[in-house]
């Protein structure tokens, strides 16, 4: 019989997985391998994969296929503006988001957290950010839902700088699997007048994707106390969805 709650286990290849009931809801990809020029391309920056508790296969996307950093539940921006110069740390041509440890875990019967201590590097490995993000899952068994997953994350500067951007390129998004249905994507707003590209500051955006055969929903939320005006791109039949500010 599994057994019930919550666990965090590490699977000791940088990957960390949120299980409950003995079934894995998401995977962390914490790994950092610059030894080659392929292992350092997909070990860039950590991100979250979301799994499907009946298959067991991730249902987000991960390195390669179209636009390879696209990956899973992923954070950045991709103009990072110092005294020093502009750099990206979306496409992380010239940056890279290195997991340095865990410096939280937590589990219980209704709810697993962990925290990522995760360092932002531009050219040099001179630190720009040093990130505090936390994932937090909790799950209703009643229900399909796979997940209830909370992102709090604090980016603490270590000299001034700007994060900047656009809605395509920045910010905290969600990417589908490259496998998906792209004649299936359809995105729902609070309003049916909506349009991303005009609406700021919308507390919420859903997403209906279509992979191997089953439909899947996903709603992205914007919390109130984020900076505003916060800007979604959620119209790409790909899927990838989320939304941005700049501070």
């Amino acid at each position: 019989m599994a057994e019930e709650g919550f666990r965090l286990t590490d699977l000791g290849t940088g990957e960390l997985d949120v299980q409950v009931s003995g079934n894995t809801l998401g995977r962390y990809m914490f790994n950092h391998d610059p030894s080659t020029a392929d292992s350092l391309h997909d070990t860039y920056k950590p991100f979250l994969h979301v799994i499907d508790p009946n298959s067991g296969t991730p249902i987000t996307k991960g390195p390669g296929g179209q636009f390879t950093h696209h990956r899973g539940i992923f954070l950045g921006w991709n103009r990072l503006t110092t005294e020093e110069g502009r750099f990206d740390l979306w496409h992380m041509n010239k940056g890279l988001q290195v997991h340095q440890s865990f410096s939280r875990k937590q589990v219980d019967h209704k709810e697993a957290s962990f925290t990522s201590n995760i360092h932002w590097l531009i050219p040099g490995d001179r630190m720009v950010i040093n990130e505090q993000r936390t994932f937090r899952f909790s799950h209703d068994s009643n229900s399909n839902t796979i997940a209830i997953i909370d992102l709090i994350t604090r980016l603490n500067p270590s000299m001034d700088l700007k994060l900047d951007g656009d809605p395509e390129h920045a910010g905290v998004q969600y990417r589908p699997a490259d496998e998906v249905d792209k004649k299936a994507t359809t995105y729902l707003f609070p309003k049916d007048s909506q349009d991303p590209r005009k609406d700021f500051n919308m507390p919420w955006v859903a997403e209906y994707y279509t992979l191997n055969g089953n439909s899947y929903s996903v709603y992205h939320m914007n919390h109130p106390d984020n900076p505003q005006p916060t800007r979604y791109s959620a119209y790409r039949n790909y899927g990838r969805f989320g939304a941005f500010f700049t501070k």
